[in-house]
């Protein structure tokens, strides 16, 4: 498999967001949303990031970085391996927690900064959470508009430069200009090309050239990589070797635990869709794929003897492909 590119470099604007395992909530209550926000404080000091949005949804987050220096993975990596293992403690449990693929776009500056800004502010809105963007604590639209205190560490004048040299007008802008979307359909992500580059044609030849200049690397990590793409005959073959179990007992329905197990090793490591599992397991509706995993996490957070069949059978994968651990949670 040829190495993949380096996507990140200084100056490069991104529009990051990252979901709950099987779009689990990644949050239960406002002290966890507060420690999230604290843990973002802390990783854009860490990696000099110049953090110009972010939003904190139940199930996911949205953030909109422009790097100093080609940080991006580690730092994704920090803040979604820190909070879980946070959250795992507080709330006694164990697993995966988040994605260990976040989606990673490359945001051209000059023409679509505005409108990614304007759109994120708008989730909790479109989500039916609040009437308005302002109603809504755990964004930086408060901050930036002037509704909150603004973090040392929120570049908010990335943002009001755009709208005025005086900030207080500038905030009336952008909260105005914001506000004008709301119960639009219109998203920026309908003129994405290639699944990565938001801008002009010219922006993104010109990023183009630039990326391909950088070296290629096989050493960089997970987040920087191509994934292999792990299939549910494999995730079937190592649970049934960890639980000494036949393949055939899991695939047709008799196989107990090891089957249950094997939706959660699907989902959690390998990544794979409802549909896929669904059909290496011989069931008729996908929906019971979220029943196996959600009745699998309950069972491990109380059953140590079952963790250690799942890490086995987690480390089996990863010892195949040589991959990484990125997602703690199993320990």
């Amino acid at each position: 498999m040829a190495r993949p590119l380096r996507l990140e470099f200084p100056g490069g604007l991104y529009h990051v967001s990252s979901r709950g395992i099987l779009r689990h909530d990644i949050v239960r209550d406002d002290s966890d949303r507060e420690a999230f926000v604290q843990l973002l404080g802390e990783c854009v000091a860490r990696f000099e990031w110049i953090l110009i949005s972010y939003v904190l949804m139940s199930n996911h987050f949205h953030l909109v970085v422009q790097l100093t220096s080609d940080t991006l993975s580690r730092g994704l990596q920090w803040l979604n391996g820190t909070y879980a293992i946070r959250f795992n403690r507080r709330h006694d449990r164990a697993g995966c927690l988040l994605q260990s693929r976040p989606d990673v776009r490359l945001v051209d500056k000059e023409t679509y900064l505005l409108t990614v800004l304007r759109y994120d502010a708008l989730n909790p809105v479109r989500a039916g959470m609040v009437r308005r963007p302002g109603d809504y604590k755990w964004s930086s639209y408060r901050a930036v508009v002037g509704q909150a205190v603004a973090p040392d560490w929120l570049a908010l004048d990335d943002v009001l430069a755009q709208f005025g040299p005086e900030r207080s007008l500038a905030r009336a802008a952008f909260r105005q200009f914001v506000e004008a979307a709301i119960g639009s359909t219109e998203s920026p992500w309908d003129d994405l090309a290639r699944q990565i580059y938001l801008g002009s044609e010219t922006w993104i030849e010109t990023i183009r050239q630039r990326v391909e200049l950088k070296p290629r690397s096989s050493a960089h990590p997970k987040l920087q990589r191509f994934i292999p793409a792990i299939r549910i005959g494999e995730v079937i073959q190592a649970v049934a070797e960890t639980f000494g179990t036949d393949e055939a007992r899991i695939r047709l329905g008799r196989g107990g635990r090891a089957r249950m197990a094997a939706a959660w090793v699907g989902a959690c490591e390998g990544h794979l869709s409802s549909t896929e599992i669904a059909a290496g397991l011989h069931l008729r509706w996908s929906g019971r794929v979220t029943q196996l995993v959600d009745r699998c996490q309950r069972e491990m957070e109380r059953d140590g003897a079952l963790r250690d069949k799942l890490d086995r059978a987690v480390s089996t994968i990863r010892g195949k492909y040589q991959i990484q651990d990125l997602t703690p949670g199993l320990a």
